[in-house]
């Protein structure tokens, strides 16, 4: 028995073994899920589209706009109803783009313009500033 484990047929069996075993190990494991129709994601996206536009619409400040221009809630309504797939996705993507106050790195940038301004303006002029 022990002169049957110390062959070279052994080893190379024994080797192969390892090897197939560690190629096997690195196999992705796969998953399985059901997939919605294209009618279904598409009607999920426009529920999704539809309740986006909506949650804005609900603003007081958009909603005061809105009436200053003229339109009532039915109305807007009506008009959303009649918007198409596309039409309504562009909205809710144009809606979800915007930020409330604005991101404040403009604000920054100019704020530091004006400084860097003064500052060389006053060493063209060899004036200085001491604050006390």
């Amino acid at each position: 028995m022990q002169s049957i484990l110390n062959t070279t047929l052994m080893r190379h069996t024994a080797f192969i073994l390892v090897m197939v075993m560690s190629l096997i190990s690195f196999v992705p494991k796969g998953e399985a899920a059901m997939v919605p129709t294209a009618m279904t994601a598409a009607s999920e996206l426009r529920t999704q589209d539809m309740a986006d536009v909506q949650k804005v619409l609900e603003h007081k400040a958009v909603k005061a706009k809105l009436s200053a221009l003229g339109y009532t809630d039915q109305e807007i309504s009506t008009k959303l109803s009649a918007a198409t797939d596309a039409d309504l996705h562009s909205l809710a993507s144009q809606l979800n783009s915007l930020d409330a106050g604005g991101d404040g790195i403009g604000f920054v940038i100019a704020l530091l313009v004006i400084v860097l301004l003064v500052v060389v303006i006053l060493k063209l002029s060899d004036k200085t500033v001491t604050i006390r």
